[in-house]
C-alpha cells in the first residue's frame, strides 16, 4: 500500500497544496491502491516539504518524482499519444505553472496579511499551540525569503499579476477550444495546471490573478471540467 502524506483539506480543496492534489489525482488515475495521511506539520517530511509517498519503507518526495514512480509502478505514461514536440510543450507548461504561477499564488497567500491568517490556520493546525506562533512566524519568514530568492517576491503586486496574467493567457491559448490542453483526454500538464488554477481561485481573499481567471469563461470551464475528470470523488 502506498502511503501519501499531504496537507489537510482547506479552501474547498481536498488538500491545501496543488502539488499534493496533483499526486492524489495521479494515483487515482493510475488505479494504484493508496492511503492518504494528513499533516499540517511538514518538518518531518523529506526536504521538509509535502507531498511525499512511502512505499516499502522508502520515502519519495516531490510531485514530479512521485509521478515517475506512479508511471513505473502502474506501467503507464501520462503523456501517452503525444508527439515529441507536444511532450516538450507539456514540460514547458508544467515548469511555467509550477515554477512561476505557483509562486505568485504563494505570494498572494503568504505575503498578503489578509490571506496569511487563513493560511496559518490551514497549514499549521497540527503544530502544538504553545509553539505554533513561533513556528509559523519562522516558516512565513522562510517562505518570503524563498519568494525573494526566486525573484517574484521582488515585484510589486501589480507587476506580479502582469507577469502571471501572461502565463495564464498562454495556457488559455494552448487550450483553445479543446477539452484539455492536448486534446480530448488529460495529460500530465493538466494534472499540474488544474490544481494550480484552482489554488488561485479558492484562496480565501480574492486577488487579481483569481479575479482574472474567474472572469474568463474558457479558463473556468476548463477548471470545472478538469476538476470533474481528475479529482477523486468522496475526498
Amino acid at each position: 500500500m502506498i502511503k501519501l502524506t499531504v496537507y489537510p483539506a482547506s479552501f474547498e480543496e481536498p488538500t491545501a497544496s496543488p502539488f499534493c492534489m496533483k499526486s492524489i489525482c495521479m494515483l487515482h488515475a493510475a488505479g494504484l491502491p493508496y492511503e492518504i495521511i494528513e499533516t499540517g506539520d511538514p518538518r518531518g517530511a523529506p526536504k521538509q516539504k509535502l507531498p511525499f509517498i512511502e512505499v516499502d519503507a522508502q520515502q519519495i518526495p516531490d510531485s514530479e518524482q512521485i509521478r515517475s514512480f506512479i508511471e513505473t509502478a502502474a506501467d503507464l505514461d501520462f503523456d501517452e499519444g503525444l508527439t515529441e514536440r507536444q511532450r516538450g510543450i507539456s514540460r514547458a507548461i508544467i515548469r511555467m505553472v509550477e515554477e512561476h504561477v505557483y509562486f505568485a499564488i504563494v505570494a498572494d497567500r503568504w505575503g498578503e496579511d489578509d490571506n496569511w491568517e487563513h493560511v496559518r490556520r490551514a497549514f499549521f493546525s497540527d503544530i502544538p499551540v504553545i509553539i505554533r506562533g513561533f513556528v509559523t512566524r519562522q516558516v512565513r519568514k522562510q517562505a518570503l525569503a524563498q519568494l525573494d530568492g526566486q525573484g517574484i517576491g521582488r515585484h510589486s503586486p501589480e507587476e506580479r499579476f502582469d507577469r502571471v496574467r501572461r502565463d495564464v493567457i498562454a495556457i488559455r491559448e494552448i487550450l483553445s477550444d479543446k477539452p484539455f490542453l492536448f486534446g480530448e483526454n488529460p495529460t500530465a500538464a493538466d494534472y499540474s495546471v488544474v490544481p494550480i488554477l484552482r489554488a488561485s481561485i479558492v484562496t480565501p481573499v480574492t486577488k487579481p490573478l483569481a479575479a482574472f481567471i474567474k472572469s474568463d469563461p474558457t479558463l473556468m470551464a476548463y477548471v470545472t471540467r478538469g476538476t470533474d475528470r481528475l479529482y477523486p470523488t468522496g475526498l
